[in-house]
């Protein structure tokens, strides 16, 4: 144990074992006794890589107790240590374990025509013991009170727990909440009551071993029934891709499922977003498939929003005649089009770098298209705070909180808060000429910090009530009157 890190060495056993073909298997030296730690340490390791884009095509794999699970929120070094052998130093948040003793292995893997993983790591040993910490938890019979730098008192409320780490939210016109869990269920809320049976289950989703990670309505639901999913699964080949799909709702399940487009490559820790926009299109960003030179690739839907018909084809007024609205990004967390001015065109997407750094990029309309069509160009960008790396985002449109309007909402799981940003004036996208300029908020202010736990989503609801959802609950904030 070194502070608040638990350090698996991972090195090349031959020069061989270092190409694409052969991952490097984890070398580590575990303490003969063990370590004991409380199960909030971040595991670190090192990774020898050639440079920084061949760093970002290797994925993680942690077995704790045997039982294999893809190691989520990795973060590396930009640059390699001085020593050759020690390659970029790695870390990541260990995942939830429970109070006594487990052992952890370590694997890296690639994904090259299908899933080649390392061998296993020596064991390392530990034994959890929880620190005695007070973390203020939902209590539909207490709600808890927060207020903003600006004055605004807050009512946090409970709106459904016992879910399982939920990753989108869509409201139907109904009143019914829709809601997507990482393992491929949809639940649905109705009356403020969590549904008992899942209106799709992960083998009707995902197959049974993928992540559902993004979920939209049809903005004619009440006619079509139409509910959108993305989700990663592997492949025949082993390899996580992309699929997106479309379902029928009738009476609280899902059904008549159709598979739109899949076989689209996904990263090791796959991201996506799927929403419609005002021109009743639908906009799905992907990541960039563990390939950070793909995202310029225009032949590539990855590191890509696609813009799409209902039906999965290409909508007739497309640029180029390709679903490509725009490019550049590379693990998409979430977009949404800014509400400032009427008829705003204006799409805000967070992504994060290669590097781990988080931003916004405001993508407008390309004034280098012929009239009549349609694609996106990136015209402003905005860096994100460090602790804030972005795992959802939504523009407040509501009436019940007037000092929130136009503001940009950010949930963050890894900073266990909800940002919101006001960005200040609307961008000046027909003057500037097609140049991309910086974007500055106006101000930032976290909210929820570590008062919730961590923050996987936010969705405004049509009633103007923000919601967010944690690892297992959904929330709610609205207005406290006194």
């Amino acid at each position: 144990m070194h502070g608040s890190r638990v350090w698996l060495a991972v090195w090349c056993i031959a020069v061989a074992a270092c190409d694409r073909q052969t991952p490097a298997p984890p070398v580590v030296e575990p303490p003969g006794a063990g370590e004991t730690i409380n199960g909030t340490e971040r595991l670190g390791w090192d990774q020898p890589a050639a440079d920084a884009v061949e760093l970002a095509t290797i994925g993680y794999a942690i077995y704790v107790d045997d039982v294999r699970t893809q190691l989520a929120g990795v973060s590396c070094a930009s640059s390699s240590t001085t020593t050759a052998a020690a390659g970029f130093a790695c870390s990541a948040r260990l995942p939830s374990l429970s109070a006594g003793p487990h052992t952890l292995q370590l694997a890296s893997f690639v994904t090259d025509g299908g899933v080649l993983e390392s061998a296993r790591s020596a064991a390392l040993r530990v034994t959890v013991v929880p620190a005695v910490t007070v973390v203020p938890a939902f209590n539909p019979s207490f709600p808890m009170t927060i207020a903003t730098t600006g004055g605004v008192r807050i009512r946090v409320e409970l709106v459904a727990d016992g879910l399982e780490h939920p990753t989108d939210l869509a409201f139907a016109p109904d009143g019914r909440l829709f809601i997507a869990e990482r393992s491929g269920r949809i639940r649905i809320l109705r009356d403020g009551r969590l549904l008992p049976d899942a209106a799709a289950s992960p083998a009707e989703t995902v197959g049974g071993a993928g992540q559902l990670l993004a979920l939209a309505l049809d903005p004619q639901f009440e006619r079509t029934r139409f509910v959108f999913a993305i989700y990663a699964a592997p492949s025949r080949s082993g390899a996580s891709t992309f699929c997106l799909t479309r379902f029928r709702e009738a009476s609280d399940t899902l059904a008549d499922r159709v598979v739109l487009l899949d076989g689209i490559r996904a990263s090791p820790e796959p991201t996506a977003s799927l929403r419609f926009g005002a021109d009743s299109k639908l906009y799905a960003a992907l990541d960039a498939g563990g390939d950070v030179q793909g995202s310029g690739d225009r032949a590539s839907p990855n590191g890509k929003i696609l813009r799409l018909n209902a039906d999965g084809t290409t909508p007739a007024d497309q640029a180029g005649s390709t679903p490509i609205y725009s490019d550049g990004s590379r693990s998409p967390a979430g977009f949404d089009w800014d509400p400032r001015g009427e008829g705003s065109s204006t799409l805000w997407l967070a992504d994060r770098d290669a590097a781990g750094s988080s931003r916004l990029r405001a993508v407008g309309p390309d004034p280098g298209v012929r009239a009549g069509e349609q694609r996106g160009i990136v015209r402003a960008t905005y860096a994100l705070p460090a602790s804030t790396t972005p795992s959802s985002v939504a523009f407040y449109r509501g009436g019940l909180f007037p000092a929130f309007a136009g503001s940009l909402l950010v949930a963050s799981e890894a900073g266990r808060h909800l940002l919101r940003i006001s960005l200040g004036d609307r961008l000046p996208m027909e003057a500037s000429g097609g140049a991309r300029i910086n974007s500055v908020p106006r101000t930032t202010e976290r909210l929820l910090q570590d008062r919730v736990g961590a923050l996987r989503v936010v969705a405004v609801g049509p009633e103007g009530a923000i919601y967010f959802g944690t690892p297992n609950a959904i929330g709610r904030l609205t207005p406290d009157v006194q």
